[in-house]
This record gives C-alpha cells, sequence and structure tokens, in this order.
C-alpha cells in the first residue's frame, strides 16, 4: 500500500470520527430551567486541582526510596497517576456537562448568553485535545503539572461565564435590567 492510500485513509477515518462525535445527540433535560441551575450549584472537580497536584509531585513519596521501600514508592506513583487519571476524566465530563449548560442558556435566553456554537465546539475540542495530552503524560510517567492548571484554567473560565450569565439572566427575569424595552433603560431623571 502506497503512503498516499495509508494517508487519505487515515485521513478518512479521522473524517468519520470527527462527524460521529459531531453528530451525537445532544442531551435533554425535561425541565431545562431547573436542571440548569441545579448543574450550577454543584460542587466543581476543577477546585481540587491543588490535592491532585501535591499528589503527584515526586517529593512527596522520596521517603520511601530512601528508607529502601522502592518498590512501595512505584506502587504508590502508579496508584497516585491512576487516581489522577480517573481526575481526568470527571474534569472533563464536568466541562463537557458546562457546555451543555452554555447551551441550555443560550436557547433560554439568547440575547444574554452570547457564546456561539462554533466557540463551544473550539473549546470542546481545545479541552479533549489537551486532555488527551495530558492522559498520555501521566501513563508515560511525566510530570503534567502545567497540563493541568491549563485545563482547570478553562473549566473556571466556563464557570464564570455561566455565574455572569445566570445572574444577568436572573437580572432580566427580575426587573427587565440592561435589555431593550427593559425598564433599566428608561430614563427617570426628568
Amino acid at each position: 500500500m502506497s503512503l498516499a492510500v495509508m494517508v487519505f485513509v487515515l485521513f478518512a477515518v479521522l473524517l468519520i470520527g470527527l462527524l460521529s462525535w459531531a453528530l451525537r445527540p445532544a442531551k435533554r433535560w425535561s425541565n431545562p430551567a431547573q436542571d440548569v441551575f441545579k448543574l450550577l450549584s454543584q460542587p466543581r472537580h476543577c477546585m481540587h486541582i491543588p490535592h491532585i497536584l501535591h499528589a503527584l509531585q515526586p517529593e512527596d513519596t522520596e521517603f520511601l526510596k530512601e528508607d529502601g521501600q522502592t518498590e512501595l514508592m512505584h506502587a504508590v506513583r502508579r496508584q497516585r497517576r491512576r487516581i489522577a487519571l480517573e481526575y481526568l476524566n470527571q474534569l472533563q465530563e464536568e466541562f463537557e456537562m458546562l457546555l451543555e449548560v452554555s447551551r441550555a442558556l443560550a436557547v433560554m435566553a439568547p440575547e444574554v448568553v452570547t457564546m456561539q456554537e462554533m466557540e463551544r465546539w473550539k473549546l470542546s475540542l481545545g479541552f479533549a485535545l489537551n486532555c488527551t495530552l495530558l492522559r498520555l503524560r501521566l501513563r508515560c510517567g511525566l510530570q503534567p503539572l502545567e497540563g493541568f492548571h491549563l485545563l482547570s484554567g478553562m473549566a473556571i473560565d466556563m464557570l464564570r461565564n455561566l455565574d455572569a450569565a445566570t445572574s444577568r439572566i436572573a437580572e432580566v427575569a427580575v426587573g427587565g435590567v440592561g435589555l431593550p424595552g427593559g425598564g433599566a433603560n428608561e430614563s427617570s431623571d426628568h
């Protein structure tokens, strides 16, 4: 098989994979408004990043090597990497859920939530690529510190944007504050 055919087949498989991912059914909620606010009020995995980073520090298990427990040190490090990989899976699920919440808010209040589907797709793709790279680093035993910071920062930024959007939606619901035609735009200084 020639190189051109192999590249074409690889490209076709990649394209089919991306198409399958893009066409997956969206998560639907029975009561979107209530579910969205419930989901936003849950505790967040991205807030636990310092604990994961501390557990991955080689210095944290170095004393075992000094005590002649090299096998135990390696076992503890493997176990901590496994936990970090599970944490990474949870962080990715959380980020995807935040993107779904963003979609739901955009449907409920398009004038307030301005993030477009293409922006969500780019964020999702960037997050997934960074997760994949971080998984590889963890599986190879490399220090993934900056990768976790990047992913955590992306999730926290998304949370801040969603918090701002829900606050804005609440303001609009209470009195039409700041929207065209709402009470806040009318001048009361007569």
